[in-house]
């Protein structure tokens, strides 16, 4: 009994969080500031990287074809299988540059401080994937809900990044009780959405309503209102994230040889 204890303590010293993962990994790619778009646009791109290339789609409406999600969840896997390597390699930097730094760039633009956009980047963009949800669209969600404040709590008790009430904690296996927990609440957050989205049965007004807790139009008097405030910030979301995009990639090429 005593060593199966100590066995399980030494695991929990062991464990570290996603964010804890990105933390160490990302003070590797600092001491490397001209490596990233060298390898980027020299060959070795995420394309080449992976035989053939992911489009993540532009259009940040929740109405995705069946071959968009898959796209979007094989970027989720890919960015598991990256992160789980401990290791700075060619195809880590390669998603970083491609589908994260543009990501942290707009929440940085958005006021939210730089450190804490770089924490919020990547899983934001994992677990949104892996529900097959444009990242535009939970990016809006997260930016009217908390306005990206990791520690926000509402008068009736939600909590953190995508404002979530605790009554959803431990339902989804995987992401974490703790709701303040960046990794956690934006896992929670996602597969909440992706779950009204299922239940409407693909219908974006209605799945946002439902995670606004207006599917009756009770809690409110104008909490229908909802789905348009996030249209309209996903509609500057989507332009933002191009032109990052856009510098990003100007960026790597001036940067190589």
């Amino acid at each position: 009994m005593l060593l199966k204890r100590k066995k399980s303590e030494e695991g929990l010293t062991q464990r570290t969080t996603l964010v804890e993962d990105l933390e160490r990994l990302w003070r590797r790619v600092r001491a490397l500031p001209l490596v990233a778009p060298v390898l980027l646009f020299a060959g070795l791109g995420a394309g080449n990287l992976t035989g053939s290339k992911l489009d993540v789609p532009e259009s940040g409406t929740l109405a995705l074809d069946e071959s968009a999600r898959i796209e979007l969840r094989a970027l989720s896997e890919r960015m598991r299988g990256v992160r789980s390597t401990g290791s700075v390699t060619e195809d880590y930097i390669a998603v970083y540059r491609e589908h994260v730094e543009p990501v942290e760039r707009v929440l940085r633009n958005r006021g939210i401080p730089k450190e804490q956009a770089r924490q919020i980047a990547w899983p934001l963009v994992e677990h949104s994937s892996a529900q097959g949800l444009p990242i535009e669209t939970v990016i809006s969600v997260m930016l009217i809900e908390s306005g990206g404040r990791p520690r926000a709590t509402s008068p009736v008790g939600a909590r953190g990044l995508m404002q979530i009430m605790p009554f959803w904690s431990g339902k989804w296996r995987g992401c974490g009780t703790d709701l303040y927990d960046i990794n956690a609440n934006l896992c929670n957050g996602t597969r909440i959405l992706d779950y009204y989205y299922e239940r409407f049965g693909g219908d974006e007004r209605r799945a946002l309503l439902g995670y606004n807790g207006c599917v009756r139009g009770t809690n409110t008097p104008d909490c229908h209102t909802y789905p348009d405030k996030i249209q309209r910030v996903r509609a500057q979301i989507e332009r933002e994230l191009s032109n990052a995009r856009a510098r990003a990639r100007t960026t790597g090429r001036a940067a190589s040889p």
